[in-house]
């Protein structure tokens, strides 16, 4: 918990920084090479939203074909003189293309469909059981017909059977937000390492400053006595010492830098850190940790994740009840045995339909009281969470108001 504290400490101080320590932080954020697994792992969630948006809200567009061929044979025992059908063969051919659209707003479908269809008779006919010799003895009946049809489903209780890639969606967006918060916890952890090794490194620049001027200083005093030629030459040893030991320090530390970094430019360069700084007010710290604290924010997605799941599982426990309404056009034109005919009609239809199970969905209820409680348990993740980040916070804020006080010229 320490830890999670200083880190949102650490990016404070990030947020005030001077131009060099940007530049520094700029370095090592472009180490793509360090962040190259996770920047996969986020790719990878926004492929699968991207298909799953297409997938269900995307245009389906199907092509199908038919072809058919029946045949009948007809006996017919009568002593009447009426001429009867004996024999008939039906061929259908028909293509139809159709496409439907899910919406990411509402569970409406909406369907175009195109369907050409030919189908014809070839009949033979028979009159007191021979072959009847008159006209139209055999002849054939072909129909041609393209029909044009719009069709718009909304279900007002229950979704369709399309419900569970809208839910697909609406996880894939959440996913692909958790990700990215992996994401930045893995160039924040990153980053707080090299800030420590930043703040060190200006500490180590700093004494390495001090204990020179120290050392030049004592070469100027002049003494007489024996006994303090003794001291002098004990301190200059003591300053050599520590310059000694603080460069190597000093240089272990740039070494390591570079290695990490993969840049040979910080031999030559010295850090500044801007002591210019002032605290941020926070009104409401509590609302604050809530936005930008990202373990809480992760928590917080894993919750909406919960919600959908309970939603898609509670509608697919009510009824189905749908409006429909359709708009058909036809265009039919062909023969009969002794005349050809050419026709247009339109149909528009509205219609409620409605349909209960008999019985429970016994997986389902299943899935609500277990959705349930994970969810339960993950308000309580969260508000423990939420409780001790908060304690930490305020401990941290009453160490450096208690620092800042120490700092503070005694007044008189």
């Amino acid at each position: 918990m320490k830890i999670i504290v200083g880190t949102v400490f650490l990016l404070f101080v990030i947020n005030a920084l001077a131009l060099t320590e940007q530049e520094f932080i700029d370095k090592v954020l472009s180490q793509d090479t360090r962040f190259e697994k996770d920047k996969i792992y986020v790719a990878i969630k926004q492929i699968e939203l991207d298909a799953s948006k297409r997938n269900y809200a995307g245009w389906n567009t199907d092509l199908s074909a038919s072809l058919s061929n029946s045949y009948y044979d007809i006996d017919n025992n009568t002593t009447s003189a009426s001429i009867y059908e004996k024999h008939r063969q039906n061929n259908n051919k028909s293509i139809k293309l159709s496409t439907t659209k899910n919406f990411l707003s509402n569970p409406a479908i909406l369907t175009f469909s195109i369907k050409r269809s030919i189908p014809d008779s070839d009949i033979t006919r028979y009159k007191q059981g021979a072959l009847y010799t008159g006209s139209n003895s055999k002849y054939s009946i072909t129909t041609f017909d393209n029909t044009y049809k719009i069709s718009y489903k909304y279900p007002l209780l229950k979704h369709g059977e399309n419900a569970s890639g809208l839910k697909t969606y609406r996880r894939d967006i959440l996913d692909l937000e958790r990700e990215k918060f992996d994401f930045n916890d893995a160039q924040e952890g990153f980053l707080v390492d090299r800030l420590e090794q930043f703040i060190d490194w200006n500490f180590y620049q700093k004494n390495a400053e001090i204990y020179q001027d120290y050392s030049q200083s004592l070469t100027i005093i002049q003494v007489n006595k024996a006994k303090d030629k003794s001291k002098l030459n004990t301190a200059i040893l003591r300053s050599k010492q520590d310059i000694s030991s603080n460069d190597s320090e000093l240089q272990s530390l740039k070494r390591a830098l570079v290695s990490v970094l993969n840049d040979s430019s910080l031999w030559f360069e010295n850090p500044k850190i801007s002591t210019e700084k002032r605290l941020k007010i926070m009104p409401d710290l509590t609302q604050y940790l809530q936005h930008n604290v990202r373990s809480l924010l992760k928590l917080e997605i894993d919750k909406r994740l919960k919600n959908i799941d309970l939603n898609y599982h509670n509608n697919q426990s009510l009824y189905k009840l749908d409006f429909n309404i359709n708009a058909e056009r036809n265009d039919n034109k062909g023969n009969i045995m002794t005349a050809d005919y050419k026709s247009k009609s339109v149909l528009y239809t509205a219609s409620l339909d409605f349909s209960m199970p008999i019985g429970v969905d016994v997986n389902n209820q299943k899935d609500i009281q277990v959705t349930q409680l994970n969810l339960q348990k993950l308000n309580i993740d969260y508000n423990n969470k939420l409780k001790d980040i908060l304690a930490d916070a305020q401990a941290l804020i009453v160490g450096l108001n208690l620092k800042k006080r120490r700092l503070l010229p005694i007044k008189n």
